[in-house]
């Protein structure tokens, strides 16, 4: 999941003539880190960029003509979960996976076992660095203020947290592991490290958080190969430097 930064770019009237009420001035930004919103929104624009926020946190702006945005979020791929303090200092959250339900008829097959049903009727796995970013006017005809809204980083906040965490936890795979084929990464964690951390792990998950990995220059996939790139170990080191010493040995960083 992602960050999303909605910035000023223009006026599409004359704003000396008609002046922007909000007083908003150009190159001024919001943010969106899947958690809270930084800048000042104009309530006119709340709902429009609301909605932007939604769509891009989800897809990063991959979503094509006709595909609902949503379809690319990474927690269709996971299980039920409670929540578990104990479990913090490996999702950041404090989620543990409950693969198996017996009084309610659930058990969570990784890979065929959905979280829900996803928009449409099926979930998409992002691949490519090929994103669009939306452009946006305020209601006002007199000044219309132009909004670029656009994916930036990845999603390290609220329920983005632990898929996060899980990104980077692959990242690490992939830095020791220079050219490891996308198929065999999941091959890289061990058997507690794959089921007993939210959310479990499968291949469609590792796919899209690899995904999202690359859409962010993190890392590059060839012939199903993945490769780091500069940004991607400049990232990684600052996710380490960030954890505490327990989170570190938690999660084998």
């Amino acid at each position: 999941m992602f960050k999303v930064k909605a910035t000023v770019i223009g006026f599409d009237k004359d704003e000396k003539k008609y002046p922007c009420h909000f007083r908003y001035k150009i190159g001024e930004e919001i943010i969106y880190d899947g958690e809270t919103i930084t800048g000042r929104v104009c309530p006119s624009m709340a709902p429009v960029l609301g909605r932007a926020f939604n769509d891009l946190l989800a897809s990063g702006g991959r979503h094509k003509e006709g595909e609902p945005p949503g379809s690319y979020f990474p927690f269709w791929h996971s299980p039920l979960s409670i929540y578990d303090p104990a479990c913090k200092k490996y999702d950041g959250v404090g989620f543990r996976p409950t693969p198996e339900r017996p009084e309610e008829d659930y058990k969570f097959i990784a890979d065929e076992t959905l979280f829900d049903t996803p928009p449409g009727g099926k979930y998409n796995i992002g691949q490519g660095t090929e994103k669009r970013a939306f452009s946006l006017v305020c209601g006002d005809k007199h000044t219309l203020a132009r909004f670029k809204v656009e994916a930036f980083d990845l999603a390290d906040k609220g329920d983005s947290l632990p898929y996060y965490r899980r990104g980077m936890s692959i990242l690490n795979k992939i830095i020791i592991r220079p050219g490891i084929p996308v198929d065999n990464i999941l091959g890289e964690f061990s058997t507690d490290e794959i089921n007993n951390i939210y959310p479990i792990l499968g291949q469609n998950i590792i796919a899209v958080l690899v995904g999202e990995l690359e859409l962010m220059g993190y890392v590059e996939v060839a012939d199903g190969k993945a490769n780091a790139t500069e940004k991607g170990q400049q990232k990684l080191a600052a996710f380490k430097k960030s954890l505490t010493k327990e989170e570190r040995k938690a999660l084998k960083l």
